[in-house]
């Protein structure tokens, strides 16, 4: 009806429509809205207002950036503001694109920061539970395991040395050799645990919801 109102010359309701359209119906198809700019970009320009018309062609380029001008249909003034509307748009999509690049990483700098207090907290900030589980679990068990060998290790070691009887030594040394392996391992495990969340966070792209509500 829109466009029926406009190529009859009734830019006024067309316009009209086209804006309570906008505003009334949120669930308009992706391409409706883009036609309802379309139209009122054209209705602008007929009207010799060519600021709104670049404005509605930006919105129009925003739904559908793929738009061209016509070279048979479009008329030389909509031509120009469309290729100025254009430009602008490229300037803007480049400068939000920017933006949105510095507030991802400023987000995930923070996320990786709470990492080191707490492996795997930088990935519930990201909106990545399981992995933050993961991370947590995975440190956990690493800590309890390194600190279990600390803790016997020095005994192992000195029931061993101490044994006498053939049989008591090989059992008390395969005992510290077991504790002195997990030692090393847990260990590994433990500086590994540490520092993958850390990285994780600050290099993996959260999730786009977390990004746009905690970069705000």
């Amino acid at each position: 009806r829109v466009v029926q109102l406009y190529e009859a010359g009734r830019l006024s309701e067309a316009e009209f429509m086209a804006l309570k359209a906008l505003d009334d119906r949120p669930d308009l198809a992706r391409y409706d809205r883009f036609e309802l700019y379309r139209v009122l970009a054209f209705c602008a320009i007929a009207n010799d207002d060519e600021v709104n018309g670049a404005r509605h062609f930006i919105q129009a380029l925003r739904l559908n950036p793929n738009l061209s001008p016509d070279p048979i249909t479009w008329s030389p003034k909509v031509r120009r503001v469309f290729e100025t509307a254009r430009g602008e748009f490229l300037r803007i999509t480049v400068e939000e694109t920017r933006q949105r690049v510095a507030a991802e990483a400023e987000f995930c700098r923070k996320a990786s920061l709470r990492s080191l207090y707490l492996p795997g907290a930088g990935q519930f900030d990201k909106g990545q539970p399981q992995r933050g589980v993961v991370y947590a679990a995975a440190f956990g068990i690493s800590a309890v395991l390194f600190i279990y060998a600390e803790i016997n290790l020095p005994k192992a070691r000195d029931r061993y040395r101490q044994a006498q009887e053939r049989q008591v030594i090989d059992r008390e040394y395969r005992t510290y050799r077991n504790l002195y392996r997990l030692e090393r391992i847990a260990g590994s495990m433990l500086i590994i645990s540490y520092s993958a969340p850390f990285f994780d966070a600050l290099w993996r792209a959260p999730a786009v919801k977390e990004t746009q509500d905690k970069a705000k």
